[in-house]
């Protein structure tokens, strides 16, 4: 094969700190030996929100959220303020990508579950989904976001093998019900009625499990397959309605019990574009996706979900290999989403934000190191199997971490000020009496009459000044210092990249270690303190830039999609309205 001009590894949450802090440890060899190829950008700026839509929308098309569109995690559009649609959905997308700008000079591209990177444009890339990490989940022809997804499937067994409520051991989560049918024979019941994938009218899988000396037996159609303690099965199929899925089962022993877990997913949704690229991954063995998380905060079922992700990355290398075997493409774009997840459990731990005993502090410590060495194994196979020397490589992330001193309810201001009401006894909106609400990360939009709400539109400016005071009124921690770095009216946030028609009506920032969700979002992409920093890992490498280069001067993540183009001789994303970094390119 020959190697791509470009590869682009985007690791979702990638704390820069962390990774040179564990290389000079002498751990993460392939992020070492991306430090050794090239230049470490210490001062990564994301977009404002920092969450995942918006920071890798700007990041593949070298735009503001204001240019490209994506705003938010969730996007007002038109009608009532309570209809907001998914900023993953790659079709909101407004701007032109940097793989569809080279596109247009010929090259072609791969590109590999980016968030918002799809559905494709250009009959020049191949396009594996697009608005998840997840196989599993999908952008639809339409652009719609397709969810085909078996229920929760987890069972409870006592020591004895006999049916059990969630043991004290684990996690505590609902569990799928059970019929025993004879002694040490049962039926485990999948309730499929409240669920996405019910809208295929799919019935319920019929499982049988029958205890065995070491661990169970799962039968169905004919089949047995042993669950054995500490061991994943094999994937094997199973269909419904047309519809073919995978699934992966693991038995866990416990003092208490055993945990019987199911895993998973649709392959039929596992889409990819072309058709030709389709084919080539048919009956490629997905990774169980969707539950392990449940299992993650716990030190007895954690390797559940660490064993799963590492799965998922074996997925996304086995099908590159697949794919790199009948295509050169000039453009590699591929994606990571699991260093995040592991951020959003434990950063505030590891940061020293949040006080916990010496035995959990070394269990995060543990997964924290287990996470970035299974992005290392990444790295490593398209450092070892398709990139050369002249292959221009950027690891990135979209935005730090910071420590979670205080969670807060950005509608609690609003609230206080007579702005906002839930309905009686619930967590529900009273939309007859909310007057402004929080829409997305760092939104706050009128319930205005010409939206079908409750404030006559003259009063507009009037519940605009209200809220702005609401913020700077009542937005402050226990010792009366106020978190909210700023709040402005949506024709004046031009300054920090939003304005236009899919800002809210009034936009805010808040200081870091205070967020409405959790580790990252509303902080300002210049927050740091003694638990974190907003700046994003960045690793580039290629022809021009000097090896073992450290760069401390800020830069935008909207500069790194004209530098890319730049480098690989492609015409600039049309819409982008970042700098190339020539000061990088003349070393």
């Amino acid at each position: 094969m020959k190697a791509p001009k470009l590869i682009f590894i985007g690791l979702d949450g990638a704390v820069d700190a962390y990774v040179a802090g564990e290389v000079a440890k002498g751990n993460l060899p392939n992020f070492a030996r991306l430090l050794k190829r090239g230049c470490r950008m210490t001062d990564l700026r994301p977009v404002h929100p920092t969450i995942t839509p918006t920071c890798w929308s700007a990041l593949q098309t070298g735009s503001t959220p204001e240019i490209n569109g994506i705003t938010a995690d969730k996007l007002h559009l038109s009608g009532p303020i309570s209809n907001l649609v998914s900023a993953y959905n790659g079709t909101h997308l407004l701007a032109e990508r940097f793989w569809e700008a080279a596109a247009r000079e010929g090259m072609t591209s791969i590109v590999d579950c980016l968030p918002v990177s799809g559905p494709r444009k250009s009959e020049l890339v191949w396009q594996m989904e697009g608005t998840s990490s997840n196989p599993g989940r999908m952008v639809m022809p339409d652009g719609s976001r397709e969810y085909v997804d078996i229920p929760q499937q987890v069972w409870f067994f006592d020591q004895n093998k006999q049916p059990a409520a969630s043991l004290k051991d684990v996690v505590k989560v609902q569990p799928s019900g059970v019929k025993t049918l004879a002694d040490g024979l049962f039926e485990l019941q999948v309730d499929m009625s409240a669920q996405d994938a019910n809208r295929h009218d799919l019935s319920a899988f019929v499982w049988q499990l029958e205890a065995a000396e070491e661990g169970f037996a799962l039968k169905f159609d004919d089949q047995v397959i042993p669950l054995r303690p500490g061991q994943w099965t094999e994937p094997f199929f199973r269909t419904r309605n047309g519809l073919e899925f995978a699934f992966r089962f693991i038995c866990v022993a416990l003092e208490d019990g055993y945990l019987v877990f199911g895993s998973a997913a649709c392959y039929i949704i596992n889409r990819a574009e072309p058709e030709e690229f389709a084919q080539l991954l048919h009956k490629m063995p997905p990774t169980p996706v969707h539950r392990e998380y449940l299992f993650f905060a716990n030190p007895k079922t954690s390797f559940i979900a660490m064993d799963s992700w590492n799965f998922h990355m074996q997925w996304h290398i086995e099908m590159f290999r697949r794919a790199l075997k009948v295509k050169d493409p000039d453009i590699i774009v591929t994606y990571m989403g699991d260093i995040d997840s592991v951020n959003h459990f434990f950063w505030p731990e590891l940061s020293g934000a949040k006080k916990t005993t010496p035995e959990h502090l070394k269990f995060v410590q543990e997964n924290f190191l287990k996470i970035y060495e299974i992005a290392d194994r990444f790295i490593g196979y398209f450092l070892d199997e398709v990139a050369d020397e002249n292959t221009v490589i950027l690891t990135v992330a979209d935005h730090g971490s910071i420590g979670l001193p205080e969670e807060r309810d950005i509608n609690a201001p609003l609230e206080k000020a007579g702005l906002f009401a839930y309905l009686p006894g619930t967590k529900q909106i009273d939309w007859s009496k909310t007057q402004a609400a929080h829409t997305g990360c760092c939104h706050i939009c009128v319930n205005l009459k010409s939206r079908g709400g409750i404030v006559p539109d003259e009063e507009y400016e009037q519940v605009r000044n209200r809220i702005i005071a609401a913020l700077q009124d009542h937005m402050r921690g226990p010792d009366g210092a106020s978190y909210l770095a700023f709040a402005v009216k949506r024709e004046e946030a031009g300054f920090f990249g939003l304005g236009g028609k899919r800002t809210g009506d009034v936009v805010y920032g808040l200081t870091a270690g205070y967020t409405a969700m959790t580790v990252h979002a509303e902080q300002i992409p210049s927050a740091v303190n003694a638990f974190g920093s907003m700046r994003a890992l960045s690793l580039l490498s290629g022809p021009g830039i000097a090896p073992e280069s450290v760069w401390e001067k800020p830069v935008n993540s909207i500069d790194l999609a004209p530098t890319l183009n730049t480098m690989i001789g492609s015409p600039l994303p049309r819409d982008c309205n970042g700098r190339i970094l020539f000061e990088l390119l003349d070393k």
